[in-house]
């Protein structure tokens, strides 16, 4: 399976899905699908921990965003410019940015998968809100949350911290419906904030 691995390129452990956050098969488009033209633009990674610093620059065609990702010149190592592509979701009152990798670059053999982050935007600033990873492996074990997911066969997340998700895009709505509001369900990482050049 293909994983977004270094989504963005930065560190962290994502909650992946199967399917979009966003439905597909309507017959006509999601109508929660938005359109905001102040994510579009140059967006410079405020992580002052990190030695490598990124620009994110935002694309759009209509409603889908072409994301990519560009390494400082300082850069060491093996870092790359990346893409993906993103749709962007009113949920309530959550704009919310399903992100997966560009379809021409996913192999014949690998699995396309999303993540998808709250936005929250303010003077200039783009912050980038993940699902927290441990706190959904939590839930699901308690059965606080009920969500169709991947186990392996040794039982769920004992080899790598990321969760994959096979619900439904109707699914996946209902749950950030349910816990968009909730700060340890949606964790803030200094290492997905941006300013706008």
């Amino acid at each position: 399976m293909l994983a977004l691995a270094g989504l963005f390129v930065l560190p962290g452990c994502w909650v992946y899905s199967v399917e979009p956050l966003y439905e597909e098969n309507l017959g006509h488009p999601d109508p929660d699908l938005t359109f905001d033209q102040t994510l579009v633009g140059s967006w410079l990674n405020m992580d002052t921990d990190n030695d490598c610093l990124w620009t994110l620059v935002v694309a759009a065609e209509q409603q889908v965003y072409e994301l990519t990702m560009v390494p400082a010149s300082n850069c060491k190592g093996e870092e790359k410019t990346t893409r993906y592509e993103g749709h962007l979701l009113k949920l309530d009152k959550h704009l919310l940015l399903d992100v997966a990798p560009n379809s021409a670059d996913v192999c014949d053999l690998c699995l396309r998968r999303h993540t998808f982050f709250l936005i929250s935007q303010e003077n200039h600033t783009l912050a980038l809100i993940p699902v927290n990873d441990d706190w959904l492996n939590a839930a699901i074990a308690q059965k606080k949350v009920t969500l169709a997911h991947l186990v392996d066969d040794r039982g769920m997340r004992e080899v790598t911290n990321d969760v994959t998700l096979t619900a439904s895009s109707r699914d996946l709505k209902a749950f950030v419906r349910r816990y968009a509001n909730d700060k340890v369900a949606f964790k803030p990482d200094s290492a997905l904030v941006f300013k706008k050049k």
